[in-house]
């Protein structure tokens, strides 16, 4: 067998291969990114818990004092935190591809390599697909992560003003 028509019949399993590692390595990126938007939304509702025990009000604050308005900053910034952390875990459609039903029938009619071929075509669709919409999801962490920040320093300033 000629060094040409091997590397013919191998170029389908090594294309399987990069489709196939690709979107299990996309899908694991999606789980990391959910389990840092829990701990974005874990961190902040504790943040708020515990400085709301230290911030708790002695009696009549002026509605203009820096305390208050430190306050109320770190209370928008609690909120649009919870807004685009619900945003990032929004439902979304993800494409999982071959169909396993197509993968059935094409099994029983198409040769090996065929197949691997066909389907790392697929898993290549899925991962286009995927990939835009993983963008918008770590989008949305970022900003809500942001948040967090603008949260906790608000919080803080509050404490030393108080």
């Amino acid at each position: 067998m000629s060094n040409d028509n091997k590397n013919k019949q191998s170029a389908p399993q090594i294309f399987y291969e990069v489709a196939m590692d690709r979107l299990v390595a996309q899908m694991n990126r999606l789980e990391a990114i959910d389990r840092k938007l829990a701990t974005i939304i874990g961190s902040a509702s504790i943040i708020v818990a515990i400085f709301g025990a230290i911030l708790q009000f002695d009696g009549f604050v002026h509605k203009l004092s820096p305390f208050f308005v430190f306050s109320v900053l770190a209370g928008i910034s609690y909120i649009a935190t919870i807004v685009f952390v619900i945003r990032a875990y929004r439902f979304k459609q993800w494409d999982f591809r071959p169909n396993l039903k197509k993968l059935s029938e094409h099994c029983k009619n198409y040769s090996d390599s065929t197949m691997r071929k066909w389907v790392a075509n697929e898993c290549l669709i899925s991962y286009e697909y995927n990939e835009k919409r993983i963008s918008s999801k770590t989008s949305d962490g970022r900003i809500a992560m942001w948040f967090l920040v603008a949260e906790t320093i608000f919080l803080v300033l509050a404490v030393f003003i108080k």
